[in-house]
């Protein structure tokens, strides 16, 4: 695959990767700020829990050779699965 493609695919075993997390100054909850892979998507036509797709691998999970978690957001194409430093 061209290397190109690659750089906006987060590090980690997910398809984001947590850029930062703060505390609401109202009521205390967390918020995360995330970078969501470019290729990750989910299509709202089909069942929860089987609606994940990875555009740069061209699989969803409601494919036979499917992965059956991208609609958790995990990892299916092994690009940068190691966190950085």
């Amino acid at each position: 695959m061209n290397e190109e493609l690659k750089t906006g695919i987060p590090h980690g075993p997910y398809c984001y990767e947590i850029i930062e997390i703060e505390r609401d100054k109202k009521n205390e909850k967390p918020i995360m700020t995330v970078h969501v892979c470019p290729y990750w998507y989910r299509d709202s036509t089909k069942p929860e829990q089987m609606n994940g797709y990875c555009a740069y691998m061209d699989i969803g999970d409601w494919d036979d050779e499917g992965f059956g978690l991208l609609w958790d957001q995990v990892k299916c194409c092994g690009i940068n699965e190691e966190y950085e430093d």
